[in-house]
């Protein structure tokens, strides 16, 4: 059975589509174990509202709520018992496979990265892979908002944790790594992406050069590396379009709209996954519904059973140590 705890205060709407979400998760998974971490009387009250009796789910006293706008670093240091931070230090104890939260991000990545720590020290930032849709086919986007302004060697790191993610999780042999710029010459863009191009041509990536953005929604590459600023950007205007899809046309009765629903609805994604930590921590989108919830649990769960974190780790540790002095 793979246990996954989940933030009951995390997110716009937290916590009752986060119990809602777990019901929904837990009710299709019978090998799958959720700890709620938040207020332990709201939380079991949420779920006797409505109506669950199961042995799907349990309850982790963590009464301390964390605002959006908190600062992540005090976060975990004057909160260790919100349900943010009590469900990433479940599984540094080993009580639980994974770790969600629909809350302030950067606490739960500062928390993820505190407890559970980096698998390698020559990796720099640790940054958000998010699986976004493209035209052709899913790509991951790195960063999708955990760091900002980063040097150009951090850049390279993206790429290559960009890479093993792609690798392990699509089963993608060399997966094709762009860097998302405003031209495909080397010499465009600002000096930082200038910089990262030279750098990537040397680097144990598949490294295609720049992409734009209609390369990018066209599924040119397999992993679209940016910075945290950038991709944050891209990730929100996917969402927009999809939403924007939507209000004009509504649900399209036919395979063609039902695919479209199931590659662009972002709430199917659920989560994305911080790379190069011990440890599987999802961060999920703050305006998350029932539904996104109920994804980022599966994708959770998902991520734990198949090894994902612990694959990429493994990976990003040897590309790294292959790495040319020139990155070091």
């Amino acid at each position: 059975m793979v246990k996954v705890a989940l933030d009951a205060l995390g997110g716009d709407f937290a916590p009752d589509v986060v119990i809602e979400g777990a019901i929904n998760a837990a009710n299709k998974d019978a090998d799958l174990h959720i700890v709620l971490c938040g207020p332990e009387a709201e939380v079991k009250a949420g779920l006797e509202k409505r109506g669950y009796t199961g042995h799907g789910i349990s309850v982790v006293d963590a009464p301390d709520p964390v605002a959006m706008d908190e600062h992540p670093v005090q976060v975990l240091k004057k909160k260790p018992h919100s349900g943010l931070v009590t469900c990433v230090a479940l599984q540094k104890k080993g009580m639980v496979d994974a770790s969600v939260s629909a809350g302030n991000s950067g606490a739960m990545m500062a928390s993820c990265l505190m407890l559970l720590g980096k698998t390698t020290e020559k990796f720099g930032r640790p940054p958000i892979g998010c699986v976004i849709p493209t035209a052709e086919k899913p790509i991951v986007l790195v960063d999708a908002g955990a760091n900002v302004d980063e040097r150009a060697s951090v850049l390279v790191d993206f790429a290559i944790a960009g890479s093993a993610f792609a690798e392990t999780y699509f089963g993608r042999e060399k997966p094709k790594v762009g860097l998302v710029n405003m031209g495909e010459e080397e010499h465009k863009g600002p000096a930082v992406c200038q910089e990262a191009y030279q750098l990537l041509k040397n680097a144990p990536v598949n490294f295609i050069g720049n992409i734009e953005g209609e390369d990018l929604i066209m599924g040119k590459a397999d992993v679209a590396v940016t910075s945290g600023f950038t991709g944050n950007v891209i990730l929100k205007m996917i969402e927009g379009f999809y939403e924007m899809h939507h209000k004009m046309f509504g649900n399209i009765d036919s395979e063609a709209g039902r695919k479209f629903d199931e590659m662009w609805d972002y709430r199917m994604t659920g989560g994305a996954l911080l790379l190069g930590l011990n440890g599987t921590g999802i961060i999920a989108h703050g305006r998350s519904d029932a539904l996104a919830i109920e994804k980022a649990v599966e994708v959770a769960a998902k991520y734990a059973r198949l090894g994902v974190a612990k694959t990429v780790n493994a990976r990003l540790s040897e590309i790294k140590d292959e790495e040319a002095p020139a990155q070091a």
